[in-house]
C-alpha cells in the first residue's frame, strides 16, 4: 500500500472484513490520496504509519469500534460516523471508493455527530442487550407459533405467559383435548424451547440488572418513574454524551420520539413518529412509560399523575406513552448533563 504523505490531514476508511479502501484529503478539502488494503494485516500495518496530526474517519460497521480504540490509544483523532447519515453524502453508485469519499464529505458536515467510541467492557454489556433482545423476539415467535397451531385444531388459549404455560401443561399431560400424536410431540418440543429461552432471558436480565445497580449513573436514572434496570443499563451502554445536544428537546428528538416533518413553503406538516436513533432504547422507554400508565390512579394524587390522566384523556394510551417516554428522555438529558438526582413532583 502507498505510504501516506504529511499533506493528508483527514483520512477516510471504508471498512469491511478483508478489503479496506482509504481516501485522504488535504487542508483545502482536495482528495490527494487513494488506495486499498486487501488484507487485515496490511491494513493494521497501514494504521501504524498514521501520525497524531491526522484525523481518521470511519462509519459504523464491522470492527469500527475496535479500530477506533486502537487509533485513540496512539493519540490519533478517530471518529466513527453514523452509516445512515454517511449514505446521504454518497451521490453516485455504491462501491468502496464512493463510500470512502462519502465519509470525507460527511466529516465536513457539522450537523453529523460522531458515535461515541466505547470501551471493550461497554461493548460486552451492549452485546448482552442485543442477545437478550433476540431471545425475547424468538420466545414471542415460538409462543405465537404454538397458539396458531392450537387454533387450527379449535383450541384457543387466553393471553399471557401464565395462561400459555398452564394451557400447554393441561393439553400435553391429559388426553381430554383431542390432538394428533405428531402435533403433541411437536408442541412438547416447542414448549421445551420456549421454556429454555425463558431461562436464558432471566439469566441475562439478572446480569443486566446487577450491572445497572452497580453503576452510579444507572442508579440515578432508575429513580425516574418508567426507567428500570434494563433501560438504565442500555442508556449507560450507549454513552449518549449529553453535551453534544443543545437542549433536552434535541436529545429526545435524537431517539425518534417526535413527529416527522414534511414541511415546505412555510407550511408545517407533521406526520407520525420520526423513529430516528436507537430503536432498542426507544422501545424500552415506551414500554416503561406504558408500565407507569397502567398504575395511574383516580383521582390524581400529584401533579405528575394529573398530567398523565390529561394525556390519557386527550391522546389515548399509546399517545400518552410516547409523551411520557419523550419527557423521561428529557429528564435523562438533564440528569446526565448536570449530574444531579431526580426529584419527583408532589
Amino acid at each position: 500500500m502507498k505510504k501516506i504523505t504529511a499533506q493528508v490531514l483527514v483520512v477516510a476508511i471504508d471498512l469491511s472484513k478483508q478489503v479496506f479502501h482509504v481516501a485522504g484529503e488535504d487542508a483545502r478539502g482536495q482528495v490527494i490520496y487513494e488506495d486499498s488494503c486487501k488484507t487485515r494485516e496490511s491494513f493494521a500495518a497501514f494504521l501504524k504509519t498514521l501520525q497524531s496530526d491526522q484525523q481518521v474517519l470511519m462509519e459504523t460497521g464491522p470492527g469500527a469500534q475496535a479500530w477506533a480504540r486502537e487509533l485513540v490509544s496512539r493519540q490519533i483523532d478517530a471518529k466513527v460516523l453514523p452509516a445512515q447519515l454517511v449514505a446521504q453524502h454518497r451521490s453516485v453508485a455504491k462501491n468502496d471508493r464512493n463510500d470512502a469519499l462519502a465519509i470525507l464529505r460527511a466529516g465536513r458536515d457539522t450537523a453529523i455527530h460522531a458515535v461515541p467510541i466505547k470501551s471493550a467492557e461497554r461493548l460486552a454489556l451492549q452485546a448482552l442487550h442485543r442477545v437478550r433482545s433476540r431471545y425475547v423476539r424468538n420466545r414471542t415467535a415460538v409462543s405465537n407459533e404454538m397458539r396458531g397451531l392450537l387454533l387450527e385444531h379449535g383450541v384457543a388459549l387466553a393471553k399471557g405467559e401464565s395462561a400459555l404455560e398452564s394451557g400447554l401443561t393441561r393439553i400435553l399431560e391429559t388426553s381430554k383435548v383431542p390432538l394428533p400424536r405428531r402435533l403433541r410431540e411437536l408442541l412438547a418440543d416447542l414448549s421445551a424451547e420456549w421454556e429454555q429461552l425463558g431461562r436464558r432471558i432471566e439469566r441475562l436480565t439478572a446480569e443486566l440488572t446487577a450491572s445497572a445497580h452497580a453503576d452510579p449513573v444507572a442508579r440515578r436514572l432508575m429513580t425516574v418513574p418508567g426507567i428500570g434496570p434494563i433501560s438504565a443499563a442500555a442508556m449507560v451502554c450507549k454513552e449518549p454524551q449529553p453535551e453534544r445536544y443543545a437542549s433536552a428537546r434535541h436529545f429526545a428528538a435524537s431517539f425518534g420520539l417526535v413527529p416527522d416533518q414534511h414541511s415546505t413553503g412555510g407550511k408545517t406538516r407533521l406526520g407520525g413518529l420520526s423513529k430516528r436513533g436507537d430503536p432498542y432504547i426507544r422501545s424500552l422507554f415506551i414500554q416503561g412509560a406504558q408500565a407507569v400508565l397502567r398504575q395511574v390512579r383516580q383521582p390524581a394524587e400529584s401533579a405528575a399523575e394529573n398530567r398523565l390522566q390529561r394525556w390519557l384523556r386527550h391522546h389515548g394510551r399509546k399517545g400518552a406513552a410516547v409523551r411520557l417516554a419523550n419527557r423521561n428522555l428529557r429528564i435523562v438529558w438533564r440528569l446526565l448533563r448536570e449530574g444531579t438526582d431526580y426529584h419527583a413532583e408532589v
